[in-house]
């Protein structure tokens, strides 16, 4: 038993002395690995990430000033087409446009918005300068709604 138990700490002392010597007194594993390792570049390529421009704000904003767009039409053509005293006050389309050539140049001039919003959020990732052609034509767009809404009201009462 004396025998089996010298021969284990002979085993295990000799394996530790050999973790612990030098590394030039026993082979030198990575000049082996080096010699044959393939040449690779110390950096990667970065990749260029841009950032989305059509994500969930830019589309919700896009649907309010759509349907403040569409709002301000529909109200300004049931109030030109009820009552002989309406008219338009845009100099764009005249007093009496036709309502094609009412939803032609509102909506193309809400196209043109939101593709300046679009290119600006591409320019500036980071800015919020590309929020303003939406919040402009929604603000517009509804206050027209609003004061198409208040002149059917005076209309109808007669005022």
């Amino acid at each position: 038993m004396r025998v089996i138990f010298m021969v284990l700490i002979f085993a295990i002392t000799t394996n530790a002395l050999g973790q612990n010597s030098l590394a030039g007194s026993t082979f030198d594993t990575q000049a082996v690995i080096g010699a044959h390792a393939p040449q690779v570049a110390p950096f990667a390529m970065a990749k260029e990430t841009r950032a989305r421009v059509f994500d969930r704000k830019f589309l919700v904003l896009a649907g309010i000033a759509t349907a403040a767009t569409m709002l301000d039409v529909a109200t300004t053509t049931h109030c030109m087409s009820t009552y002989a005293n309406c008219q338009e006050g845009n100099p764009l389309l005249g007093a009496h446009p036709s309502t094609a050539k009412f939803y032609g140049v509102s909506f193309s001039m809400l196209g043109g918005q939101l593709l300046a919003s679009a290119w600006l959020r591409r320019k500036t990732p980071n800015g919020k300068s590309w929020l303003v052609p939406p919040m402009i034509a929604t603000a517009g767009h509804g206050l027209a709604a609003a004061l198409n809404l208040r002149t059917m009201q005076h209309l109808r009462s007669g005022q």
